[in-house]
């Protein structure tokens, strides 16, 4: 950096540097921002925005951050256990006082032993959170009661608006207070009806449920029972049948936003028509991405059919909603169709060559907004063989733009057959200037983890 550009973000003031700093990574700030000046240092030391993940910091990086961030500077902190960094926590704990994370909004524990959540709770300053989100890898059912104690303590936090946890059988256990002000529920794994009807009975203010499937039990024996609070509701891993899906789904009549990723017979847009307009009167978003599994081979006749039901004007005038609908040639089986609103609602995807697969939409012109069905993508698995290599010849030839522009994270498998051609090809599909994590490996072991 030259000594002009430097001296010009000098003269800044100091909340407009700590605003510019809200838009870069920790270990930016840290590394490449601070040792510039003395007035940079003493900047960066009284930032008190600091967002850390150290699911993604090496164990080098994790000493000097704790060492030159002070705990009251961290908003948002992300602790981890995984198989790669399984002693984390603990060296978390060793290094810090938890006492003086005063500022803390947003705290994530992840893959975390009962033992050590207890041994957090009971320490760290949570006066001011907002979003709290952890999972319990290892029980240990000594401490039922203290863990049970310390959660219902931490929930009951006034500003707290954001709750995620993993379902297990600690959350029966935990005391919801009345009159919850949560607004936002992330229940991972599948919850019970029991508890999720507990849990609502007490949150009047919660409007946003994300699941991972809807719920087991018995749903038919709530009939008069109805989430009325809801008007979002989000399934990011749907794995049951229709009726089922319709029968948690007439709970929820005052949905607004519904959002649906899964696997199943859920293709029929005449029968989503009539549900739709029957029991979910105020929908007025309705995203999808299912995917069936097919043991025959699919002709684009089949693939018209089904598309056909998603053409009436309820779907096309009214609503608005368009729809693709792709299905991939192969000689594996089963094989697999896949329906999806525009834009494709997941956050990651799979990528296969144009050539090898059918796609039909509703879209008007599909073909010309590429760029905008991919917008919600953030990470992307693309497998490098022939076949890939021959599609990237292709469209080098006329791309202009990244398809997933937006991608943050790239998973890279290596096959056999991959040509020896650069990596930079990759811009037909990513701008590489934005990846954060990549992963590669080849079809039989893992090569390389990074962050950048």
């Amino acid at each position: 950096m030259s000594n002009n550009i430097i001296l010009s973000i000098e003269v800044l003031p100091v909340e407009m540097l700590h605003y510019i700093f809200d838009n870069l990574d920790t270990q930016t700030i840290l590394y490449s921002i601070r040792p510039l000046s003395r007035l940079f240092r003493s900047v960066v030391n009284t930032y008190n925005r600091y967002v850390l993940d150290f699911n993604f910091i090496s164990k080098s990086s994790y000493y000097l951050i704790c060492q030159l961030i002070h705990p009251q500077n961290i908003i948002s902190l992300t602790l981890s256990n995984n198989e790669r960094i399984s002693d984390r926590i603990d060296l978390f704990i060793l290094l810090v006082d938890l006492r003086q994370f005063t500022g803390l909004r947003s705290f994530t524990l992840l893959d975390i032993d009962e033992s050590r959540l207890n041994f957090i709770l009971k320490r760290i300053n949570l006066n001011l959170l907002t979003s709290f989100s952890f999972n319990i890898k290892k029980y240990d059912d000594r401490l039922i009661e203290t863990a049970a104690a310390l959660l219902s303590s931490t929930i009951a936090r006034k500003a707290l608006r954001k709750l995620e946890f993993d379902t297990c059988d600690r959350i029966p256990n935990i005391s919801w207070p009345i009159n919850y002000i949560t607004e936002y529920l992330t229940p991972n794994n599948r919850i019970n009806i029991d508890d999720l009807y507990k849990i609502l009975q007490c949150s009047p203010y919660l409007h946003t449920l994300i699941m991972n499937d809807i719920p087991k039990g018995v749903i038919n024996n709530l009939t008069s029972i109805y989430f009325r609070q809801l008007t979002s509701l989000s399934i990011k891993n749907l794995s049951v049948t229709i009726d089922e899906l319709e029968s948690f789904l007439l709970l929820t009549s005052s949905l607004v936003y519904l959002k649906l990723i899964g696997v199943g017979h859920m293709l029929d847009g005449k029968r989503w028509e009539q549900f739709i307009e029957i029991n979910l009167p105020e929908l007025d978003k309705f995203e999808f991405y299912f995917n069936e599994w097919t043991s025959t081979d699919q002709t684009r006749t089949d693939l018209e059919l089904i598309i056909a039901s998603f053409q009436t004007l309820f779907w096309i005038e009214h609503k608005k909603w368009f729809v693709a609908c792709e299905y991939e040639h192969t000689t594996l089986k089963p094989n697999i169709i896949s329906l999806y609103s525009i834009p494709i609602c997941k956050s990651s995807v799979s990528y296969t060559p144009t050539y090898t697969k059918t796609l039909l939409s509703t879209y008007p012109t599909m073909m010309k907004n590429e760029l905008l069905i991919m917008n919600n993508i953030k990470s992307l698995n693309l497998t490098l063989n022939k076949l890939t290599a021959d599609d990237i010849q292709v469209k080098s030839v006329t791309a202009h733009h990244p398809l997933f522009r937006k991608v943050t994270e790239i998973n890279l498998e290596f096959c056999d057959d991959w040509p020896l051609i650069s990596l930079q090809s990759l811009f037909v599909f990513i701008d590489i200037s934005r990846i954060v994590h990549n992963f590669l490996r080849t079809s039989t072991q893992s090569l390389f983890t990074g962050s950048s």
